[in-house]
């Protein structure tokens, strides 16, 4: 042992009597005995200070105003030799360290063993000694600055060692003993302690710091966060020190997380978002007070810091950091491109990351990371506004080429749709063909943006193109058929008819989807949600030439597909068949009738019903209400079930702790009750449904029920409603739209000019408005404020002048209408079916050629959702 101690000591002698004499060789001729002021260096770099006997290596780092490169040792003989022999203390490895010249990967592994450090920490440890220990020429300051460090991270790894055990056992019982903590402390409590602290001679401070940082540590991070508040001066606090009790945190909230589940304390506060909390203040804390280059921390740390910001915060958060030139690892830098490249107003910013990463040597772009950040960065979603014309997507895919990108199918897909949405079709099919020169074979992503971009921008030929192209390539899956089921349906739909309130008009999408639905897939599933035979109703008659569309033609060319290789319809098939077909019922008695089929399924336990509630929340229960909401007779009866669906959900999120079967009602199904009241002129109960919707189901109302409010009082000509209602809707962040204007221009021009005057003078001063006030805070709060007036909109109606009001609860509302009369129903369904037998018996009479042509469109009344067989008509 001692025959080691003395070969140990020879060689640092010797290495560092080499050392010193090569660095002042290399200090005289770098640093120029300029005058300089130590105060800005003391801003730049606080450890290069030092006021003792040894201010002559001092003074030379203060003169220095240049930059250098990267210091890289040249590894000798010598400090080679003195890797391989084995270290029993830290004595030995201060040893070791002083010899290395600046090598301190080597002894990576001594750090690890005798300080109890794991490999990632020892990693850390070596960049913090090169950044401790770089400069300081003298050997008496570098041996006192390795001895606090070594010192320190042996009693910080016991600690935190000794913390994480107690975590995985016991649970973090110091968040609630801070919280008592922080209660009985004042405020002039902490201003004491500051100023005592300060009172105390610097040498104290200096030796005292570290271990109060740890004893904070092992109390709770709210006493951490008050100490580092009160005592942090970055002139003297050592850095690795700030570093490591930040990722003392990070690991604390890291095991908090795995331990969660088993050491969870009944009413006890969620430890883990304290700590993340009291991370997120004292790293803003200190980064906001140290100087340049004073910080590295890790990167798992910096990443965890990055977490709960949003983009904005974030891209604040990066340029500071960059200020203080903190270093980035290359994943943390694409971690950032990535969050940066999701915004439409970040793209910019995301650009400039991959710039930087791209300059930087060995760095592919063409990882699966990288690309994937390059795909994101490409993307535009699409309900956010366009980007900066600088950052085009046809631009930035130029930019990702000349920095090296090769040309993929995702990143060349996301370009193709986000000309798509800006409506350039004809540049889409330009990158179509660009996948095929790069030999890129189109998947269904591909066909399904092209087949979308079609749709949205009612393009036929290229609708027809993509079509013959996947007809050939025989390409047909589930996810284009669901596209074009659902052109089908946004095509018909969007046909103009003459038809009173939201009676179905005749030429609805359901027949010509389910022609389309039987060529691909299973009748079965679908069998279960209709009250016929689906097969006798499939291919029994064409569509009638006047309704014909080119898609429609197009399904009709579509040849079935033989029955083995028919597929089972997923849920977004079956949501799209039910809605077209519930659009198309014409009478309230099937509309009863199909939503008990429904929820008389969901009580059987039907795997196909719970699938379609599980995977689609509030959508099918819409589609029911919607149907219901058609007719006056069976409104009430909506209302009733829409009371059960609220009272079954709650119901069922206290029994499970989520809902699986019954939703909450949303936003649509709010909209959808208010729209339906709206289109019986029933402007109370459409007030009341908006009441409900923010009092009581705490929901925002969206841009769409808004419009519908507007609608309702401007068809009875209620000046007042309609104005609050405008008002309200652009105090809760809204931008009226073309549907706004329309409905408000449903009022009389007599009505409309004086409604205008009003809301000018509501919009200059909210308080004018006679009946209702402005909130404060409705800007910040949109969703509370705004209901309170409503109950007096309907101020200067004369229908309103009665003592009835706006109904404050659905039972209420209930009442009013009562319940649906079946037997009325009933009988106007006879009367119906016997008017329907009457003009069938007259088509079947010979009549002429030209009495049958005109007759021709009547054929297609027949309700074709009755229970009986369907009878094919014969002319």
């Amino acid at each position: 042992m001692k025959s080691m101690t003395k070969t140990v000591a020879k060689i640092v002698c010797h290495a560092n009597s080499l050392y010193m004499s090569k660095m002042h060789r290399a200090a005289r001729k770098i640093f120029p005995p300029a005058e300089h002021d130590p105060e800005s260096s003391q801003s730049r770099r606080p450890e290069a200070i030092h006021k003792g006997k040894h201010d002559r290596a001092d003074e030379i780092l203060v003169y220095w105003q240049g930059e250098i490169g990267k210091f890289v040792p040249r590894r000798t003989p010598a400090v080679k030799r003195l890797a391989t022999l084995p270290t029993n203390s830290l004595r030995e490895l201060k040893a070791k360290i002083i010899a290395a010249r600046g090598d301190y990967v080597l002894f990576h592994d001594d750090l690890a063993s005798l300080c109890g450090l794991s490999d990632r920490e020892a990693r850390h440890a070596v960049g913090q000694l090169e950044r401790l220990l770089w400069g300081h020429l003298e050997i008496e300051v570098t041996a006192q600055r390795l001895d606090q460090y070594l010192t320190w991270k042996k009693d910080f790894s016991a600690t935190l060692k000794n913390v994480l055990t107690a975590l995985s056992t016991q649970g973090d019982r110091s968040a609630i003993d801070d919280d008592v903590f922080e209660m009985n402390l004042y405020e002039s409590e902490w201003l004491s302690m500051r100023t005592a602290w300060q009172r105390l001679p610097r040498e104290k401070r200096e030796r005292l710091w570290p271990r109060m940082m740890l004893s904070a540590a092992k109390s709770g991070p709210h006493i951490l966060l008050t100490l580092i508040q009160s005592t942090f001066d970055p002139s003297w606090c050592p850095s690795y020190v700030v570093e490591d009790i930040l990722y003392f945190l990070f690991c604390r909230q890291l095991a908090l997380e795995k331990s969660a589940p088993k050491v969870a304390l009944k009413g006890a506060p969620d430890s883990r978002l304290q700590i993340q909390e009291v991370s997120e203040v004292m790293t803003d804390f200190i980064l906001n007070k140290c100087p340049p280059r004073y910080l590295a921390l890790e990167q798992v740390v910096l990443v965890s810091t990055f977490s709960p910001l949003s983009t904005p915060e974030l891209l604040q958060r990066y340029e500071l950091l960059k200020t203080l030139e903190h270093p980035f690892h290359a994943n943390t830098l694409l971690h950032l491109a990535s969050r940066f490249a999701k915004g439409y107003d970040t793209k910019l910013h995301a650009a400039d990351i991959i710039r930087i990463l791209t300059d930087t040597p060995r760095f592919d772009l063409n990882t699966p990371a990288a690309a994937s950040v390059c795909t994101t960065l490409l993307t535009i979603n699409e309900h956010d506004p366009l980007p900066d014309p600088q950052v085009a997507p046809d631009l930035l895919f130029e930019f990702l080429l000349k920095r090296g990108l090769s040309p993929n199918l995702l990143g060349l897909s996301a370009l193709m749709r986000n000309f798509c949405i800006r409506g350039h079709l004809d540049t889409a099919w330009k990158i179509f063909d660009l996948m095929l020169q790069y030999g890129l074979e189109p998947d269904q992503h591909v066909y399904s943006i092209l087949l979308n971009g079609s749709k949205q921008n009612f393009d036929s030929v290229s609708f027809e193109q993509i079509f013959n192209i996947i007809t050939s390539r025989t390409a047909w899956s589930p996810v284009l058929l669901n596209d074009f089921l659902g052109l089908l349906f946004r095509e018909n739909e969007s046909q103009l008819e003459q038809r009173r309130r939201q009676r179905k008009k005749v030429n609805n999408a359901w027949r010509p989807m389910l022609d389309l639905y039987a060529k691909f897939y299973d009748l079965a599933p679908l069998q279960k949600f209709t009250l016929f035979s689906l097969e006798n109703l499939v291919g029994a008659r064409s569509l009638h030439p006047n309704y014909s569309t080119p898609s429609t033609r197009l399904a009709e060319s579509l040849m079935p597909q033989p029955e083995n290789r028919l597929m089972q319809p997923d849920t977004i098939t079956l949501s799209l068949m039910i809605g077209a077909h519930m659009r198309s019922l014409l009478t309230p008695k099937y509309a009863i009738r199909y939503y008990k089929c429904f929820v008389n399924l969901v009580n059987r336990k039907d795997p196909t019903a719970l699938s379609l509630l599980d995977n689609h929340g509030t959508l099918i229960f819409d589609i029911y209400l919607r149907t219901l909401m058609q007719f006056r007779e069976t409104t009430g009866f909506a209302m009733r079930e829409l009371l059960k669906k609220i009272n079954a959900a709650e119901r069922e999120r206290e029994q499970h702790g989520r809902n699986r079967l019954h939703h909450p009602p949303s936003v649509h199904t709010w909209t959808i009750a208010l729209n339906g009241l709206k289109n019986h002129n029933d402007t109370r109960g459409a007030v009341g449904i908006l009441d409900m919707m923010t009092n009581i189901g705490g929901t925002r109302p969206s841009l769409a029920t808004w419009n519908a409010v507007i609608q309702a009082f401007a068809r009875t000509r209620n000046v007042g409603g309609a104005v609050k209602a405008v008002w309200s809707l652009e105090n809760a962040g809204f931008q009226p739209n073309d549907r706004t204007i329309k409905a408000f221009s449903m009022l009389p021009r007599e009505l409309r000019e004086h409604a205008i005057a009003q809301l000018e003078d509501l919009r200059k001063a909210p308080g004018s408005f006679p009946n209702a006030k402005a909130p404060p805070d409705s800007a910040t709060n949109p969703t509370a404020p705004t209901m309170k007036g409503m109950h007096q909109f309907s101020s200067n109606d004369p229908n309103q002048r009665s003592k009835p009001v706006i109904p404050k609860t659905l039972k209420a509302l209930i009442r009013q209408r009562g319940k649906p009369d079946i037997q009325a129903i009933e009988s106007r369904s006879k009367r119906r079916r016997t008017l329907r037998e009457s003009r069938i018996s007259t088509l079947n009479s010979p009549l002429s050629v030209g009495t049958l042509a005109g007759l021709h469109g009547e054929t297609y009344l027949e309700d074709v959702e009755s229970p009986r067989p369907y009878r094919k008509i014969t002319m």
